[in-house]
């Protein structure tokens, strides 16, 4: 696995509260570390700064928010579900491997304009864009 390290660090440095960016930033640029990172991943949506919770069907949230932004395609996982982090995938597949797996997962689309994060519990699933 070769994580980005780049399109991390913006997720980091723009959707996750500012207390708690250096730290991770310091875990993801080692592979010893990272672990460090994911594994907080399941109970993290405290963590999310100005995300908003998705109370209704999350296929069709998404899907619109990526219509209106003009993002298609493939998107960056970073999850604690080892066969799913650090990848670059297709939006279905990534969705539909994500979803209800009840494993920490951050989605990122675009080039971190839109982050869906789906956490451990059932309703534990929040998105936000980019400066909005």
């Amino acid at each position: 696995m070769n994580p980005d390290l780049n399109i991390e660090s913006k997720v980091i440095e723009n959707f996750i509260v500012k207390s708690k960016r250096e730290r991770y930033l310091q875990f993801i640029k080692k592979e010893k570390t990272r672990k460090k990172f994911t594994d907080e991943l399941a109970h993290f949506s405290d963590q999310l700064e100005l995300f908003e919770e998705i109370k209704t069907n999350e296929w069709a949230v998404i899907d619109e928010r990526l219509k209106r932004l003009g993002l298609t395609g493939e998107c960056y996982v970073i999850s604690e579900n080892k066969e799913l982090d650090g990848k670059r995938m297709e939006t279905e597949k990534a969705l539909t491997q994500a979803i209800g797996m009840g494993m920490g997962t951050l989605i990122v689309f675009g080039n971190a304009e839109l982050v869906f994060y789906e956490g451990e519990g059932p309703s534990d699933r929040w998105i936000k864009e980019l400066n909005k």
